[in-house]
Order: C-alpha cells, then structure tokens, then sequence
C-alpha cells in the first residue's frame, strides 16, 4: 500500500475532526519575541533542539508499538501531521543489506490512525547514497539546522530563494564515522541532507509492501 493510501486512511479514521496537535517539548516553549535577540547561531541551535525532542517524543510513541532496531545506521522522523500520522524511516544493516523499515505513528496519543509498517530492501542506488552519507554527514560545513528556504533555479539559469514558512520539519539521525549527527531540513529543503531525505522516502512512498491494521 502506498503512502497517499495511508493518508487517505488516515484522514477517514479522523472522521473530519480537527487534528490534535501534539504537545510541545519544553524546549520548543520559549517565548518567540525573544527569538529576534537571539544571535542566528543560538537561534538555529534552539530550533534544531525544538525539532530533536518531538523527533524523540514520536520515536517513542513507536516504539510502544513497533518492535524496531534501537540503533539505526539512519533514522529520518517526519513530524509532519496533515493526517494525524507521522513517520518513522529506519535504515538498519542487516548482515551486509540495507534494509528500510518505516511505521507510521500518530503525532499525539489521542489521535487514531491505521499502525502501518513496510520492511524493504534499499534499492542499489540508495544504499550507495546512504553508505555515501555515513562518510560525508560529519562535515563541520554541512549545518545541523537547514534554512527555511527552497532554492528555485529560473527560467534564465539564475537562482533564487523562496523563504519556507509552514512548518513541515523532517530530522535525521546519522551514524556517522564521527559519531551521532543530527538534523533538521524543512521538506521542502533542497541541500544534500533533503535529497538523502527524499531518496529513503521515496522508497517507501512507492512500495506495495505496506501492511496495516487499525489501532
């Protein structure tokens, strides 16, 4: 079952009510006037906190549903909630094979949707950028929190920036030969950590393998 069939589901199993919104972490509570005292550094360091501790608030709620591998090589979490669900994208070695395990899990504890679950191998070509990002995601110049913007390349070849102000957060865990490195992109994100994004998730959007059953 694809994806946009989960979503379907999903929004059914809603019945049209409003979506519940997940409770914030404490670190996500900071009053947002302050914000614009905050040097772009501290700023950026908070936010990637913020989306970090609702990555871990969801990757928890799963675990009390899912058995899944407790150290991933990658895990991609998107904390986007246009259904009520959100997403876990588990990257795991298994004996020498990339596999993909991905489950859906509501983004608040009030909010019923279909416990979905594809297990998969990585086609050649993502394992390839995986393994390819296992080496290169420690580089001090890849920022750990992306800027809300989307390159667009124009008409002419010249490019521009256009500023991303919905919240649609995804974050990234990498094991990297450094050690743990985390992240943050808007989906929209264009930088390396986005198209590594979109390359796992692609996977699973288009897989058949999907199994689901009501919760």
């Amino acid at each position: 079952m694809r994806k946009a069939s989960l979503l379907a589901i999903a929004a059914f199993c809603l019945g049209g009510t409003a979506i519940a919104q997940e409770n914030l972490p404490e670190t996500c509570r900071g009053n947002v006037s302050s914000a614009a005292y905050m040097a772009p550094d501290e700023a950026a360091k908070a936010d990637l906190q913020c989306d970090i501790d609702r990555a871990e608030r969801l990757i928890a709620r799963a675990s009390t549903i899912f058995d899944a591998d407790p150290a991933p090589l990658l895990r991609i979490v998107d904390t986007a909630a246009p259904s009520g669900a959100a997403y876990i994208y588990d990257i795991v070695d298994w004996f020498g094979t990339m596999m993909l395990d991905a489950r859906t899990v509501p983004v608040a504890e009030n909010v019923r949707i279909p416990m979905c679950r594809v297990q998969t191998q990585l086609p050649a070509n993502v394992a390839n950028q995986v393994a390819l990002s296992l080496l290169t995601a420690s580089d001090a110049d890849l920022p750990a929190y992306g800027a809300r913007e989307k390159m667009i390349t124009n008409a002419d070849g010249s490019r521009s920036f256009e500023l991303l102000l919905s919240s649609h957060d995804i974050v990234t865990s990498i094991e990297t030969t450094s050690g743990l490195r985390q992240f943050s992109r808007h989906a929209e994100a264009t930088d390396p950590i986005a198209e590594l994004n979109r390359s796992v998730i692609g996977v699973a959007n288009f897989s058949d393998d999907w199994v689901c059953q009501s919760n």
